[in-house]
Order: structure tokens, then sequence, then C-alpha cells
């Protein structure tokens, strides 16, 4: 906030224009945009005053609206619903030199919008509120001039950016991406796609093009244009009727030593949320894990690395335990997907919203099933606990190598054994593979060698990766490779008696259990998980 701003608000206070309670209620409605413009809009305080102080504080003299004898607007690249939505008035162009009348020459998320998509120096006048809304409203659309430019998504832009960036996302769309990075360096700027993933590079462009691909990106994020120095977060959502789908992507802008790197992260939606069905679990393991879920209380722990597909089990795990005569609360760091029926919190560590105090307030919610994005310590494992305990149904993930290491790392965490023998029902550990092709793979004999590792009969053969035009070097989509252990008697007694993994292995296997490699050697009989690919994701 700059003291311009900070000088504006104290000066509605002493001049008791408003109470504390309501510039702070006003402050927080705008959302981190031009407060000016909320308070006139709502008529909070009269225009006018708001002009005289905004000047006062500024020492920018009012332009009369009133006297501009205008009967269009100068003809710019914007589009007139915009004007109207940002409330500013274009009254004159001197040579490439804007000149706008707007309510708020602080708000310099607008004055950039507006220089951007003008291509011109922009020249503010300070005017109420209400007098450029009024002179806007005379000016019918009809009256605009005919070069005004009008982009289908998102409002008008810079033709070039628009469709290099509306082209980059309907390819990342049709490869199944997950994320598009864009990167800009000293001498180039590169796309890249996360396919499968992998990262793969997509194309390159000038440098000169990456200040507009991020303020377009920013502007379609709600983020600040403003702020280069700082990373920021944010969200995009189209709806491209061209594609009969509805878009929905995490942003997050970075500052590097060349300019912001930007990444979109590609999120389902939730008529995509995979079933139970769709996450590649054997007979066993699916039988086991509707069980679990099934369940009115206890804990079940969906652990793995970075990227395994975690969020995907517990959002199909939700989609299935979604129904109307249960209360299901999420606290998650981000939200990911939006699930009608369900109270999602996001995490928001700046306002003092973390894992433990949206968990504490769950409990007072009247639950039936709370799900944790992420357990990431002791306070945050005492309640989930608790929670189980006390007759409610947790699930939550974990970051653990396998199954097992899980009951370690929540006794790191210092959460007693016999609180994890009682509580926990299940613990998953998953990873993602790339898939095999079905157009393309190529069926071969392994080599005896390997054979002999994976415990297989020589002459075995398997599936192998080729490669060709409807897939990404022999692979497409990716399948999960799942470890799943219900927690029986005998495991809960090895759990409290503090016995090794080992020995909690033994007994797992003596349940029939299947591990993440048995799980994986599965796969490959299966014909959709190639070896090399057993070998990078489940022998690693």
């Amino acid at each position: 906030m700059s003291p311009y701003e900070i000088k504006i608000k104290e000066l509605l206070l002493s001049k008791q224009l408003l109470s504390p309670e309501t510039l702070a209620h006003a402050t927080k409605q705008a959302k981190g945009g031009s407060l000016i413009h909320y308070l006139a809009e709502h008529q909070i305080v009269d225009s006018t005053t708001l002009t005289n102080l905004v000047s006062e504080v500024i020492g920018t003299p009012v332009l009369d609206v009133k006297m501009l004898n205008i009967e269009k607007l100068p003809p710019t690249k914007i589009d007139f619903s915009l004007l109207k939505k940002l409330n500013v008035l274009p009254y004159k162009i001197v040579q490439n030199t804007l000149y706008i009348a707007t309510a708020d020459p602080l708000d310099l998320n607008t004055v950039e919008e507006i220089k951007f998509l003008s291509q011109c120096s922009i020249e503010t006048r300070l005017a109420p509120y209400d007098e450029i809304k009024r002179k806007l409203s005379l000016l019918s659309k009809s009256d605009q001039p005919t070069n005004t430019t009008h982009i289908e998504h998102h409002g008008p832009m810079d033709e070039k950016i628009v469709q290099l960036i509306n082209e980059i996302i309907e390819k990342a769309i049709h490869q199944s991406a997950s994320d598009i990075h864009f990167e800009v360096y000293e001498k180039y700027c590169r796309i890249r796609f996360r396919l499968d993933g992998f990262l793969t590079q997509i194309s390159s462009f000038e440098t000169t093009l990456a200040p507009k691909i991020s303020v377009r990106l920013k502007i379609m994020s709600k983020l600040d244009i403003a702020e280069k120095r700082l990373p920021q977060d944010g969200r995009i959502k189209i709806d491209w009727s061209h594609l009969k789908k509805s878009i929905d992507m995490r942003v997050s802008s970075c500052p590097t030593l060349w300019g912001e790197k930007i990444v979109l992260r590609l999120l389902e939606n939730n008529e995509h949320i995979r079933s139970l069905q769709d996450l590649s679990f054997n007979t066993k393991q699916y039988d086991d894990f509707l069980t679990a879920i099934k369940k009115p209380q206890g804990i079940i722990l969906v652990t793995g690395p970075t990227g395994s597909g975690k969020t995907v089990s517990l959002y199909a795990a939700l989609k299935t335990l979604n129904t109307s005569d249960k209360n299901i609360l999420t606290v998650e760091d981000p939200v990911e997907i939006n699930l009608p029926g369900i109270n999602q919190v996001h995490i928001n560590i700046k306002a003092g919203l973390t894992f433990p105090i949206a968990l504490r307030a769950f409990l007072r919610q009247d639950p039936d099933i709370i799900m944790i994005g992420e357990i990431r310590d002791r306070e945050t494992a005492e309640i989930a606990i608790k929670a189980a305990q006390t007759g409610h149904l947790v699930l939550a993930t974990l970051h653990t190598n396998s199954a097992f290491d899980t009951i370690n790392r929540l006794k790191n965490m210092g959460i007693e054994p016999y609180n994890l023998a009682s509580a926990i029902t299940l613990v998953t550990a998953q990873r993602l593979a790339r898939k095999l092709c079905s157009t393309c793979k190529i069926q071969k004999v392994i080599p005896a060698s390997v054979a002999k590792t994976l415990d297989l009969p020589q002459d075995t053969q398997a599936f192998f990766a080729n490669g060709c035009d409807k897939c990404n070097q022999g692979y497409k989509g990716r399948v999960a490779i799942h470890e799943i252990v219900p927690l029986s008697d005998t495991l809960q007694t090895d759990i409290f008696q503090e016995n090794s993994n080992r020995l909690l292995r033994e007994h797992a296997k003596q349940q029939h259990i299947f591990d993440l490699q048995a799980s994986g050697i599965e796969k490959i009989k299966q014909g959709v998980l190639s070896i090399d690919e057993f070998y990078r994701v489940v022998q690693s």
C-alpha cells in the first residue's frame, strides 16, 4: 500500500466519512482492487467527496467531465464494455499518449491494463466516479469507432498475444498436459509442457514478447500486473464454447533473473473427477479401499512422493462418499477442484488460517468426513488422530515412500504407537508411471537377467515402448501403481508393540497384500507398464 493510499484511509476516518469497521469491511470487499471505486460504486461515500479527497492527497486538479465535448471515444483497441467495467473514460489522444479520466489514478492495475491494451502512453486525469459513469452511459455502443477489437475470451488484448496464449492452452489440453511453463532467459524464451510427468519443450519465442505474455496471464488470473518482484498465485477459469468444456487452471508467477516464470497447472473440473474404478486398483485393492472408506470412523492415509496422484485418489474417494446425508469438510493448500456438496477450505497462512486452526473449527461443525490435504506437523496429526477416535472418518495425504514408512514418519512427529494402532484403518502408497501406447507398443521376450530379477519365468514376454504419431515416445497417459494395506489385528499389534518394518511387511505378505513391486509386475503382465518405467518409478 502506497503512502497516498494510507493517507486517503486516514482522511476517510478523520473526516468521519467512514467508521473503522466500515473501512475494514470495504477494504476486504475491494479484494485488492480500487477502494475508491468500491466506495463510490456502492454509494458508501459520495463520489464527488471522494474525488476531492483524492485530489487533496495527490495534488491533482479535478477534470470537469461534463464539459468534455466528445461524440465518441478516441479510436483505441480497448473494448467499450471493458471501459464501462473499469469506469475509465479515454477522451483524447495526442501523438501516442492516451488521456483517460478515472476516479482513482492510484489504481495502477487499471492504468497498466489500459496502457497495455491501447499500446499508448497514459496520462491520467481525476474525475468523479459518477460523472465518468454517466458520460460512458451516454455513449452508446454503436457510437464507438469501428477499429475497436473484441476478443472472445477474457476481454480485449493485443491479438497476437491472445492468439498465442489461446493456442498454447488448447494444445496443452489436446495433449493432456498437466502443466504449462512459460520461461524467460537472456536471449530467448521457451514454452514447455509436462506430459505424463516429463517436461517437453513445445516452442520458443523472442524475449520481447515475454512481458506481454506475463501481463496477459496476470490479467486472466486477476494478479497484480504491477508487481514483478514477488511471487504471486492465482486461478484462471475459461468457458470455451468451441471446445465444449470449462478449463480451470492454477497460476504461479515467480520472478527470475531475466523476467517472470509463469506456470499454469491444468486442473480437472468436477465433471471429470475420477471414480474409484478408474484408479488402476486390482480387485483386492479396490475391495480393501472401498471397505475402508465405507467405515464410519478411522484414518485412511494416502502416501507417496509429490506428483504421485495422491490428491486424485482422495477426490475419487470423496466422489464416492459425497451423498446428501453426509457432512464432508476438506482443508487443502490449495483447493485443486471445486466439489459441489462438499465444504472446502483453502489454507491462508498470511491470514492465520492453518491446517490445525481449520481442523479445530471442523470439529465444531458436526462433520461426518474430514479430508486433510496434507499432514505436515505434529499438531495436525494429533487433531486427525483425535477426530478418528471420536467417530469421524478422516482422509489425508502424507509424503512417505511406502505404506509402512508412514508409521515411522508419524511416530517421528511424536504420535504414540497406541494412538496409531487404534486410529489408522488403511494406508496406501502409490506411484504414477507412464502408460504404454496401445497403438504402437511392441511385444518381445524379456532378457533373462531381467526376468530373474523380477522373479518371472524364463522367456516371459512383455510389451515395450515404440513410438508413433499418437503418443509421446511410446507412452500415452499414466497408470497408478498401488500398495494398499488395511490394518488387520496383527498389523495393529505390530504397530502397538513397535515391531520393525520388516516384520510388518512379512505379516502383510501373509495377508496377500501387494506391495509396490508386486503391483508393478502385475501391470507389466497386463501390458500397460513397460519394464523401463517399472525400474524408473518403482525400483528407484
